[in-house]
């Protein structure tokens, strides 16, 4: 993390300097030659002129890429995260007996974080789609499966709703409880790992 902080300090004090370069050349440019002979003294020479237009624009076209790198990665970004509650809009919509029963694992539970395996179908939509996310960078192997610590994407519990998920909004009768017991998936009941 520190290396990254250090280049991005980098390259915005290069662009600082190539700003500066660019805008002390454009003044020298711009300054008429009267100026100049006011004190008697030659500082800006015929000569140098050429020089000063070359070095105005190679900063200039630095700077100009640097800005349509920006706004390229700003559209891009603002994109993706276009695509992602689009996704996330349309998974809400479409969710299976399964994947309500995950969800509803939660709140059983009564926790903001789960240990989930990625290898099963219901999780891998969920991620993908953007309604859950990985609550910790770790992973634990069990077996042949990866377990990962998984909570619902701050993004998407505002749509989360009890009659989404499936859940009675008033008191559980005995055979609603039982019915719920029994669609909850094992993975999620036995793959708990404390934090």
């Amino acid at each position: 993390m520190k290396e990254l902080l250090q280049r991005v300090t980098d390259q915005q004090g290069i662009t600082t300097t190539m700003l500066w370069m660019c805008f002390s050349c454009a003044v020298l440019l711009v300054i008429p030659s009267s100026l100049f002979s006011i004190s008697n003294s030659d500082v800006l020479p015929k000569s140098y002129s050429p020089y000063l237009w070359v070095l105005a624009l190679l900063t200039g076209s630095y700077l100009l890429t640097r800005l349509v790198n920006f706004v390229v990665s700003y559209l891009k970004t603002s994109y993706e995260k276009q695509q992602l509650t689009t996704r996330r809009n349309k998974m809400i919509r479409q969710l299976d007996f399964e994947e309500k029963a995950l969800l509803r694992e939660f709140i059983i539970q009564r926790k903001t974080v789960l240990s989930l395996p990625l290898n099963e179908p219901a999780v891998n939509n969920l991620l993908a789609s953007g309604v859950l996310a990985p609550a910790y960078s770790t992973q634990e192997m069990k077996g042949n499966t990866r377990i990962i610590k998984i909570s619902i994407a701050i993004e998407a519990r505002e749509q989360l709703t009890h009659k989404v998920i499936g859940l009675p909004v008033g008191h559980l009768g005995e055979a609603e409880a039982e019915l719920l017991k029994a669609a909850r998936p094992e993975y999620a009941r036995s793959n708990f790992i404390p934090l």
